[in-house]
């Protein structure tokens, strides 16, 4: 019996949003972003619904324009969904595209999914200290937030939030997420005692 070669797994495919219902009798859905500046939804690219607890249907996009006054919104017309009723019963599924549709990332450029699971570090006077693990993400409305899950003294997971701000986040790679925050910006379990 012989060894297959160690291969590296192909990255997962990132969740957009969902579609947060109708828009208007011809068949157009309301897609709310994760990412409220995501131009990832673009005619003639592909996308996967998936309901909860149902299963995934792969769908080509025909239209996509903005939904005035909501910049996470944006009408979407799908190829096969011609009426209200088609674009309302698929409200509530998840939107799913596949890397190889995404626009390509410049150099400096990455998606926040792809930092869960990073450990979080900061380095001080030459000791790297480690702030916990990403477990997901969120957004307060004005910037994108890391969620991150750290063990305290006595062993119990304590939840903090990181900004994803320039002055905040040095560096992030496939292996870590390096940080430079300020004072009181950690929980006190973490805080330098100096």
């Amino acid at each position: 019996m012989s060894e297959q070669p160690d291969r590296e797994a192909e990255p997962p495919p990132l969740v957009l949003g969902y579609v947060a219902g109708a828009h208007g009798v011809h068949g157009t859905v309301r897609v709310h972003l994760h990412d409220r500046g995501s131009d990832a939804l673009a005619s003639g690219r592909r996308v996967t619904l998936r309901p909860e607890g149902g299963a995934a249907v792969e769908h080509e996009i025909e239209s996509v324009a903005d939904v005035p006054g909501k910049p996470q919104r944006r009408r979407v017309g799908l190829v096969g969904v011609a009426d209200r009723n088609a674009a309302e019963a698929l409200r509530g599924c998840t939107v799913i595209m596949q890397r190889d549709q995404l626009p390509p990332l410049a150099e400096d450029e990455f998606y926040l999914a792809d930092a869960i699971g990073l450990p979080v570090e900061r380095e001080r006077d030459g000791a790297v200290q480690s702030l916990g693990t990403i477990v997901g993400l969120a957004s307060n409305g004005v910037q994108d937030l890391f969620e991150v899950q750290w063990r305290d003294s006595g062993g119990r997971s304590r939840p903090w939030l990181l900004p994803m701000l320039p002055d905040h986040v040095v560096d992030i790679d496939e292996h870590r997420v390096r940080v430079d925050l300020p004072l009181g910006l950690l929980p006190d379990g973490l805080e330098d005692p100096q």
